[in-house]
């Protein structure tokens, strides 16, 4: 692969956390033009990989770039305007490759590099949420894109839900679980980050559940977990690394109870969740019905569709002049509307096949190498494969660079850097047991 390939993944990675406060704060009269600041990156990436002859081909990417030229002839065909379809292939189509890129360019150190760069950011991004969640809608802190006065969503009791450097709120929604992945490896792979960056992280994670006032954000890192202590129950002897991030959790948790900390979140959740009938009906109910309603919608949608991107807000926004959700705010019957539901359904399950095909990769990885850093990155990045809205563009970059993070994790680590993460467990036990003697 040729060498300037993982500068430019790193750049991604960058963009990706800074987009929103390069929108917001730091550039926002070109607040739209940065919607697509990571398609260059993305287009240098793809051309260096072919310039080198590492370009994964692969029968998937033709199917992706069938689907392409289909959804281009289809849009032309429902009249829908050539700058909305252009813009509507790269939400789509794009990015969707680079999964693929990454998972031939990285390696699984290459991983363990990024996660410890999102362990470290994610000090700053929950201190920065903090500071916002502890500032009025007003303040500079709570710009929206464009450095409006007005544009994050509120949460409860006068607290916006606070969207750290990201657009939105959306942003630390899909941050966390991927946070979450790289502590929970580091905690049951003792060595391959420092403990104290863990203990910080840990409790960062812990401390931005309630300040976000999100339960999809919850929920996610949910996930994450339940993928992790898989992996654990997989292996006993590891079962004794997480009782110190558990025990953490939950002490952080009792320390904030019923303190201001978890005041917003708690009046959310009450608002939300019991009144709205319970876990059951407010929450996987709803994330069912956005997926029930496209079958509805499959007999709605003309057969060539309304035209692809036509559903996104630069979308709309082009053709009515006023930010909407012009077809529907579901992932799936927008897809459907956009492509009509021939196309459409096949995009739909090219993003399920992606989904199983890197969890698949992640499970073989697990079992040959009893390493699940490629599987907990599954869990953070699954359901944004699946049916996350792709329009936005921090979603969709975590769609990808989370699956890209997972395929590449999936080969398991190097003898070499396994005997790089012994020699620094037993670096860190050396230094403990000279100190106890000194």
């Amino acid at each position: 692969m040729h060498p300037y390939v993982k500068p430019l993944l790193w750049a991604y990675f960058l963009l990706l956390v800074l987009e929103g406060a390069l929108r917001k704060w730091i550039l926002p009269g070109l607040a739209e033009p940065l919607l697509i600041v990571r398609d260059p990156v993305v287009i240098a990436t793809y051309f260096l990989a072919l310039s080198s002859g590492h370009f994964p081909f692969r029968p998937a990417l033709l199917a992706l770039a069938g689907l392409a030229g289909l959804s281009l002839v289809f849009a032309l065909i429902a009249g829908a305007p050539l700058f909305v379809a252009i813009y509507g292939l790269r939400i789509n189509y794009l990015h969707v490759p680079l999964v693929f890129v990454m998972g031939a360019a990285l390696d699984h150190a290459d991983v363990v590099r990024i996660g410890r760069a999102a362990l470290w950011l994610t000090l700053g991004i929950t201190g920065l949420m903090f500071l916002q969640y502890n500032s009025g809608p007003g303040s500079f802190l709570n710009k929206g894109i464009g450095g409006g006065e007005v544009g994050q969503l509120g949460g409860a009791l006068g607290k916006i839900r606070p969207p750290g450097p990201f657009s939105f709120i959306t942003g630390p929604m899909a941050w966390y679980p991927l946070a979450t992945a790289f502590a929970f490896y580091g905690w049951t792979h003792p060595g391959t980050y420092p403990r104290r960056l863990l203990v910080a992280a840990t409790a960062a994670i812990v401390i931005a559940v309630p300040i976000s006032i999100s339960r999809s954000l919850l929920f996610s890192v949910l996930v994450v977990v339940v993928f992790g202590l898989f992996t654990v129950a997989r292996d006993v002897r590891r079962l004794g690394t997480v009782l110190v991030p558990i025990g953490l959790a939950v002490l952080m948790l009792q320390v904030a109870a019923n303190q201001e900390l978890t005041a917003a979140f708690s009046a959310r959740w009450e608002e939300s969740t019991v009144r709205g009938g319970g876990v059951g009906v407010s929450i996987f109910q709803r994330f069912f019905n956005d997926h029930l309603v496209a079958f509805a919608v499959m007999w709605d949608a003309p057969l060539f569709g309304h035209g692809i991107g036509l559903g996104s807000n630069v979308g709309a926004r082009f053709t009515t002049g006023a930010l909407t959700f012009l077809l529907a705010e579901g992932e799936w019957p927008k897809i459907l509307l956009e492509l009509g539901p021939v196309l459409g359904a096949g995009f739909i399950l090219f993003r399920c096949w992606l989904a199983l095909h890197v969890l698949w990769s992640a499970w073989l990885g697990l079992l040959r190498h009893n390493d699940g850093l490629g599987w907990m990155l599954v869990g953070a990045s699954l359901l944004l494969v699946v049916s996350g809205q792709w329009a936005p563009p921090t979603i969709l970059g975590f769609a990808v660079f989370g699956s890209g993070l997972a395929l590449a994790a999936a080969a398991g680590p190097v003898e070499n850097e396994e005997d790089e993460e012994t020699d620094a467990a037993d670096g860190v036990e050396d230094e403990t047991a000279a100190t106890a003697t000194t």
